[in-house]
Parts: C-alpha cells; sequence; structure tokens
C-alpha cells in the first residue's frame, strides 16, 4: 500500500541520509509553490517533476504551448532545457572511457588533428577534460556571437573562430563559461563514435532510458506536433511574445544545450541518476567510477552569494557537465539552462533522495526559484528560505534596468542616448571591418544615416545613432532581444581605423559578446 511504502522510504531516509527525503516534500507543498511561481513570475507555460529512485513524487505541467494558439501543455509536451543537455554529452563521452576508446585527459588534437587555440602550448595541452570544464581561459561566453541570436555555424567555422579568440586569464586558472568548446566535444564524441552526435545522444542514452519524446536537433523539436514555442519579453509592454524561429538554436551547436523532452522523460533522466546511473530494467550505461568522474569537480567556482545566503553553501566546483556545491549540508549536484525565450533547472540530492527538474517556455527566474526553493526544503526541512521571494525581487529589478536600458520605457531614467551630431562626415565610418574571429561587418549610410549589418544575423542590423563623438547605438528592431550596442570607432591621424562594441545594458546576456570584438576597418 502507497502508506506503507511511504513510510518505509521515511525510515530508511532517516537511518541513512539524515531527517529528510523525497516524501518529506508532499504534493500539496510542490503545488502550492509551483502555482506562486507560475502566478508570480506571469510564467506563459511550466512543468515540473520531483522524483525519488523508485516513485514520482510530483509531476504536472502549467500554462500553454503557445500565446497565440493558446493551446495547453501536456505532460508530452517537449521543452529545450538548453545548456542542462550538456551533461548528456559528458555522460556519451564517459561511456567511451568505459569502453577504452577515450581518456578523459587525451589531448583534443588526438581526435581533431585541425583542434588550435591561440597559444601553441596551449593547443598542445588541451585535453578532452578541458572542453567540458570552462577552465580553457578564455571570455565568458567566447565566440557565442557565431550563434546568438540567429546563426547555425558549421563545426568547421567554430574550430577556425576558436584559435583567434584571445585568453583572458592563463590556461586551468578561472573559471569561465562557454559553450562552442562543448560543440568541439560533440565533435570529438562524434569522430569517435562514428555516428553524428545526435545519433549516439538517440542511441546511447534516448534509447535504453525509453526517453521516446526527446528530440536531439533543435529543428526536429521544432517541427514537433506537441513542442512549445519560446517567449521573449517585450521591453515596453512586458508581455510574452513568441521568438522569431530563427533564434532557435542551430542543430550543429546541440552538443552544448539544444535538446528537447517532455517532463515525463526527463523524470527517467533523474531518476537514472539517483540510481547511480543505472536504467529502469537494472541496465548499467555508466561504470560506478565514471558515475563518480562526472560528478568531480575540477574548476572552482568561487563561493559567497545567494547560494551562501540561501542555500549554505560554502564551495562551488563545476564537474563534467555539472555544477557541484554542498547544500544545507549535502551533495547537490545541478545545472541550469537557457535559451532565448525559455529557462529550466535541474537538481540532484543524491542523499536526500530527491531530484528535481522543472522547464518553462519563456525567458524567466521561475524555474531555478521553484526548483531552488524545492531542493532546499528537500535538503533541510528548517530551512526557511525564501528562494521564490528572493528570486522574484532579482527578477523585477532587473526588468526595471532592462526597461531602463532599453530606451522603450517612458520613466523618467530610461537610457534615451539623445542623438548629436556626428563628429566627421558619415563617409569616413562606412567600410568593411574584420574581427578575427567574428569575421567583416560592414558600416553602410542608408536613407541619410549609418548602418550596421553584422553578416552573421539577420536579426543584428540596425541604423547607427550618434551619441557621442565618434560613438553610436544600435538599437536591434527585435525589441525582445534586450541586446542593444553601442559602436565606438577608433581615430588615428584624424582617420577612422576600426571600431569596438559593447552591450548598452548590464542585464544582456554575456552570449552578446560584443565586448569580445575588436574590428579593423578595411582600408
Amino acid at each position: 500500500m502507497m502508506f506503507n511504502r511511504m513510510f518505509a522510504c521515511a525510515v530508511v531516509c532517516a537511518l541513512f541520509f539524515g531527517s529528510v527525503c523525497a516524501s518529506d516534500l508532499t504534493p500539496e507543498q510542490i503545488e502550492a509553490y509551483a502555482t506562486k511561481a507560475v502566478e508570480d513570475f506571469d510564467v506563459t507555460g511550466l512543468a515540473i517533476t520531483v522524483v525519488s529512485k523508485d516513485s514520482t513524487i510530483f509531476q504536472k505541467v502549467y500554462g500553454v504551448r503557445d500565446v497565440r494558439t493558446q493551446q495547453p501543455i501536456d505532460e508530452n509536451t517537449i521543452f529545450p532545457f538548453a545548456s542542462i543537455g550538456k551533461a548528456f554529452t559528458t555522460t556519451a563521452l564517459a561511456m567511451l572511457v568505459d569502453e577504452g576508446k577515450l581518456d578523459w585527459d587525451d589531448p583534443v588534437r588526438k581526435y581533431i588533428p585541425e583542434f588550435e587555440m591561440s597559444d601553441p602550448y596551449i593547443t598542445a595541452e588541451f585535453s578532452v577534460r578541458d572542453l567540458v570544464t570552462h577552465r580553457s581561459g578564455l571570455p565568458p561566453g567566447a565566440g557565442d556571437l557565431l550563434v546568438f541570436p540567429d546563426a547555425n555555424p558549421e563545426v568547421s567555422d567554430i574550430l577556425a573562430a576558436i584559435k583567434h579568440i584571445p585568453p583572458t586569464t592563463s590556461f586551468r586558472s578561472e573559471y569561465a563559461y562557454d559553450n562552442l568548446l562543448y560543440v568541439v566535444a560533440g565533435d570529438v564524441l562524434s569522430r569517435i563514435d562514428g555516428r553524428p552526435w545526435h545519433k549516439v545522444i538517440e542511441a546511447r542514452i534516448f534509447k535504453p532510458l525509453k526517453m521516446k519524446s526527446c528530440e536531439a536537433l533543435p529543428s526536429k523539436a521544432a517541427a514537433s506536433k506537441n513542442t512549445v514555442t519560446q517567449h521573449l519579453r517585450d521591453t515596453t509592454t512586458w508581455a510574452a511574445e513568441p521568438i522569431n524561429p530563427v533564434y532557435i538554436i542551430g542543430d550543429n551547436v546541440s552538443p552544448a544545450g539544444g535538446l528537447s523532452c517532455s517532463i515525463t522523460d526527463l523524470s527517467k533522466w533523474a531518476q537514472f541518476w539517483l540510481n547511480n546511473a543505472t536504467t529502469p530494467s537494472g541496465q548499467r550505461l555508466l561504470s560506478e567510477s565514471q558515475a563518480r568522474e562526472v560528478w568531480t569537480g575540477v574548476t572552482p567556482q568561487g563561493g559567497g552569494g545567494i547560494m551562501a545566503e540561501l542555500g549554505g553553501s560554502h564551495l562551488s566546483i563545476y564537474g563534467l557537465g555539472w555544477g557541484l556545491r554542498d547544500f544545507h549540508g549535502k551533495l547537490l549536484a545541478s545545472h541550469s539552462g537557457g535559451v532565448l525565450g525559455g529557462s529550466s533547472y535541474f537538481g540532484v540530492l543524491p542523499e536526500a533522495d530527491t531530484a528535481v527538474f522543472v522547464m518553462s517556455n519563456v525567458s524567466t527566474y521561475a524555474s531555478s526559484a521553484l526548483a531552488l526553493q524545492l531542493l532546499s526544503d528537500a535538503a533541510s526541512s528548517d530551512a526557511n528560505s525564501d528562494w521564490l521571494g528572493r528570486l522574484f525581487a532579482i527578477a523585477s529589478g532587473r526588468k526595471t534596468a532592462m526597461q531602463k536600458d532599453s530606451g522603450d520605457s517612458d520613466g523618467e531614467d530610461a537610457v534615451k542616448d539623445v542623438a548629436v551630431e556626428p563628429a566627421r562626415a558619415l563617409d569616413d565610418y562606412v567600410g568593411a571591418y574584420l574581427d578575427p574571429w567574428y569575421g567583416l561587418v560592414s558600416i553602410e549610410i542608408r536613407a541619410g544615416a549609418l548602418f550596421i549589418d553584422m553578416s552573421r544575423s539577420q536579426a543584428l542590423d540596425a541604423t547607427l545613432i550618434p551619441v557621442a563623438p565618434d560613438k553610436f547605438v544600435a538599437r536591434w528592431p527585435d525589441r525582445t532581444l534586450n541586446a542593444d550596442a553601442y559602436v565606438i570607432f577608433s581615430v588615428e591621424d584624424d582617420q577612422v581605423t576600426g571600431m569596438t562594441m559593447e552591450a548598452v545594458s548590464d542585464t544582456t546576456d554575456f552570449s552578446f559578446d560584443f565586448h569580445d570584438l575588436k574590428f579593423t576597418k578595411n582600408q
């Protein structure tokens, strides 16, 4: 009977894991938190599962797939869950280690001879482990403008670009999150296995776990009959708007975060990790040593902040596709995920026999807030940590800043960037500008004003408004991107010689890494 099973679970958890276990999170409690998250954050759609090793404690969906059609989400509706999918790439790589086909510390050039970083020593030493642990020395989000918001580069394009991105720290000295190196890791996986990355993930993970709804390619997920539409907020009205379909992440970038699954199938993925990388049928997909390896910390992330305040965390370290930290005295293995128009969070508390997965089809703090609230209560019943309240306050402050910096707000503090007279004739700025890793950008005159064409992106084309001597602002036509940029021209001997860029707002996602661009004007 259910009562006896839950009672037995409580006894076992008390004996082996302390006083808290998954059954202490009641469906009523979870429902109350989920409802509050959906309402407070005005979430378009949300899916949640809370599991223990042998059962689903709670699973439910809320809202609609698309604000235009109002079609309801069901438990088989697939969502993109972005960077949480990095763990699928590292899991498949770990399988190759078990098979003796790969060592984590093998140099990348053993499998991709054309791989090259900016420094010959780093190129020679760069390992497969380095690809997946964010310690390359490159800046955060390095090269993401090759992908965001609407580009779909070939792997060869990424390999060609990486060697031209200058490091900002020494090799392996600091944590800096990246995506492009996970694409390279996916290419390593594909070259060793002999199949395209998506075929490897389907055969090695989806099939044995019976994750039938899942799609490894974003294009296939977008074409599914039961998939969500991603939504972004209009900075003026704050209404959730469907994204331009070109913003869906490209298939070639999928190893860094292009997977989509239903919440029903992600409950299987969650239980897989609570059961030490074993399927419900008893099939072990990873050896015990490799299951431990992917949860072994490599790159320190520092401490403090909200995790220390609300989660009692002292240390945080990145493993192989997982963030690892102490959380109210217990191990938390977790990862967040964000794409344009979607947010997610996955956390596993093995000592509390609890895993939580939350996804939403709008860019929001709600997924992280809800997941961390539940994980906090599961880790310590007396924690009294108000994750929902704190992250709602942070989200509200971010909303105010976004609206102010967009220039679209009517508030007194809105950054309007009043136009001034250009410091020189517009023809002086016109030309082709080359950045070593990004490529060419064109500055033209259209309708009597300067115009920037970012070449790799249809969305990042805009009129340039002069706001200071040799400084212009690009207000991109799509006001949901929150990525407006300043363009600053360099001048030597009264000649325009190049330009740099920087985001207008501190709230702009780091994947819009304009600050890493340094253009030279072709004379």
